[in-house]
């Protein structure tokens, strides 16, 4: 079974996407609900279906990991949940 359309090619956008499932992840693990929530919208940013200019992608990638790192509770909070 073959079909004559062309393959996409695997490109960058995949790669952030992989980035987004794994820190979604992390968040998921930490039970990070807001990080959680920058990290999947990451994903959906970078998928490579959406029209978005290459600047205006850019900026919404850098919003979205910047919330991503300032949603995460503190240290303190971290290491409480990991030993319990």
């Amino acid at each position: 079974m073959t079909s004559n359309s062309p393959k996409p090619k695997f490109t960058w956008h995949y790669y952030m996407m992989g980035l987004g499932a794994f820190a979604s992840l992390v968040a998921l693990t930490l039970v990070a609900w807001s990080a959680l929530a920058s990290a999947v919208a990451f994903m959906i940013v970078s998928h490579p279906v959406l029209r978005l200019t290459g600047a205006l992608r850019l900026v919404f990638l850098v919003l979205f990991a910047v919330m991503y790192v300032f949603s995460f509770p503190s240290m303190e909070i971290i290491q409480a949940k990991m030993t319990s």
